[in-house]
């Protein structure tokens, strides 16, 4: 690996934390005087839409890379790997903005979203989230892939991926664990080639962004909201489609239609809670407060 390489390697890495280290304050402040809260599972009001900082965080250190990139003559394919994720995340996670600021609360879960348009024709805030994260996911498959069964798989993923974790993301940083399991599971399957490894440098701002923002999560200081979750949610699908191959990401996309369709019947706070093991994987983390 270049020096150009190694040092987009360290910036990927010490850019967020000198970001956290200077404006996490300030940003925090700024989302709790806008009132930009939620009551949690505990009926507390907590500042949410957490994601909005920790897409900031990565998002101007992937900004950093992509203008460091291109005047360094890295390759087409891989700053172009870097822009289709850099925007693709950013539009997700302002659709989920949107709706983390909407008052539109009331329906939960895909049917309630649907029962509304049925019954009032109109949309819901989590509709339109729903129809721009699924048209930012068909943009970014077309760019991805050339052949029609990879680019509906490819949608496939990158819509269902950020709602995934917006099912998850009921409870004290269960998004960002869940997110990193996504980005294991996509690490382990990744070609081994320089080439794919270098790819991973516009992933790695989140994944260290994410550990900045993880213990204020943990201890229900911050909300990752919608803005989050569909951030999080997006670069893991991106991680995904990019790093496991075709018959590994159609069994993930119906194991992930599958973990939808059963969200609408079961609690998954409930199962988790009534399994030791995983249960014990949730709590990890937390203060004895939040637990």
């Amino acid at each position: 690996m270049d020096a150009n390489l190694t040092s987009a390697w360290v910036l990927g890495v010490a850019g967020p934390f000198l970001l956290h280290r200077f404006y996490f304050r300030a940003a925090w402040e700024k989302l709790h005087n806008a009132a930009i809260t939620r009551t949690n599972y505990r009926g507390e009001q907590v500042v949410t839409a957490g994601g909005v900082i920790l897409a900031g965080y990565a998002g101007l250190i992937q900004f950093a890379l992509l203008a460091w990139g291109a005047a360094s003559g890295w390759s087409y394919q891989m700053l172009e790997s870097g822009l289709l994720l850099f925007f693709g995340s950013l539009a997700v996670a302002l659709c989920g903005w949107l709706d983390d600021c909407s008052a539109d609360k009331a329906p939960k879960g895909f049917r309630g979203h649907l029962g509304v348009l049925w019954r009032e024709r109109r949309m819901t805030s989590g509709m339109w989230k729903a129809f721009g994260g699924g048209g930012t996911a068909l943009a970014v498959s077309l760019f991805l892939f050339t052949g029609i069964p990879g680019i509906i798989v490819g949608t496939g993923l990158l819509a269902l991926s950020p709602n995934l974790l917006n099912l998850f993301d009921v409870r004290p940083a269960r998004a960002i664990k869940v997110f990193w399991l996504l980005i294991a599971a996509a690490a382990l399957c990744m070609p081994m080639s320089a080439a794919a490894a270098a790819c991973w440098i516009w992933i790695l701002p989140v994944l260290t962004a994410s550990v900045l923002l993880f213990p204020y999560d943990a201890q229900a200081c911050l909300m990752q909201g919608d803005t989050g979750a569909n951030y999080l949610g997006f670069v893991a699908g991106f991680a995904l489609v990019t790093s496991v191959p075709f018959g590994g990401q159609l069994a993930l996309l119906l194991f992930f239609a599958g973990l939808h369709l059963l969200a609408e019947f079961v609690s998954f706070s409930r199962v988790i809670e009534n399994t030791r093991w995983l249960n014990r994987l949730d709590e990890w983390g937390r203060s004895a407060e939040t637990k």
